[in-house]
């Protein structure tokens, strides 16, 4: 998994300049976790596009953990419900694959604070790259 991880983060700066934490990728299965950050804000809430980007990236890992190191995968389609401001604190974003078919990926996605509120959830579906 750590070699994975390290893979990953080489090939997506965009992790590291969010701050996005994996924690956990295997068997269609990721977890990342951020820290807010007042770069990361806007009018004090966290912007939605930094959870929008949570979501497509941990259902793009959970997809990704299925077919390495024999492909790659790159989201096709993404949709994602806010259902409560946050702030300030951790965030944690677990998505799972809850479909692979021989080129596209169905993935859900959940964000909970620090205090185990659902604030976000999502859904993508992803295209295997050969």
């Amino acid at each position: 998994m750590k070699n994975l991880i390290k893979l990953l983060y080489d090939r997506i700066p965009f992790y590291s300049t969010l701050g996005f934490e994996l924690q956990e990728i295997s068997n269609g299965r990721a977890v990342f976790e951020i820290e807010i950050r007042e770069e990361l804000t806007q009018n004090g809430m966290i912007h939605g596009g930094v959870l929008a980007s949570l979501v497509d990236s941990t259902c793009a890992c959970a997809a990704f953990s299925l077919i390495f190191p024999h492909g790659y995968v790159t989201t096709i389609d993404l949709r994602v419900e806010f259902l409560k401001p946050v702030s300030k604190g951790r965030l944690k974003t677990i998505a799972k694959c809850i479909k692979s078919g021989k080129n596209i990926f169905f993935c859900n996605a959940k964000i909970w604070n620090e205090t185990g509120d659902l604030i976000c959830t999502g859904s993508s579906q992803l295209l295997r790259i050969h």
